[in-house]
């Protein structure tokens, strides 16, 4: 399983094009055109998303092109494009937003303690 800061990197190099790290040398206007690039691909993906929704489209673990599952994809990979392009640490404002959401949602547990939990849960049904 990958954490946000590896697809973080990963997304980031495929934008790039290469693996290799390189210096941005993008004046202020290109990188304003490809964020609003990246910005009318989510619109797009969002809208094939409730498409796909209205049509209930499912991955039948064959052809997954045209499914929720594919849409759900693009629309996470063009989240985290747009973290990239403002330099945004998910894995950080993850935490902070959920300590806030934790005490306005009165929500009984921590990101940490739901952590813990679904590791042991994990680890749990490995052991059968």
């Amino acid at each position: 399983m990958m954490t946000l800061k590896e697809v973080q990197y990963l997304i980031k190099h495929i934008e790039q094009g290469t693996l290799e790290e390189k210096e941005d040398l993008r004046n202020e206007r290109e990188k304003k055109d490809n964020i609003q690039r990246i910005v009318l691909k989510l619109i797009e993906e969002f809208g094939e998303l409730a498409e796909n929704i209205r049509k209930n489209t499912r991955f039948n673990g064959k052809n997954i092109k045209g499914t929720i599952e594919e849409e759900v994809f693009d629309v996470f990979y063009y989240t985290i494009a747009i973290a990239n392009e403002y330099g945004i640490e998910l894995e950080k404002v993850f935490e902070i937003k959920d300590k806030i959401n934790q005490e306005k949602y009165e929500r009984e547990f921590s990101l940490e303690e739901g952590r813990e939990n679904y590791k042991k849960k994990i680890y749990k049904k490995s052991e059968y």
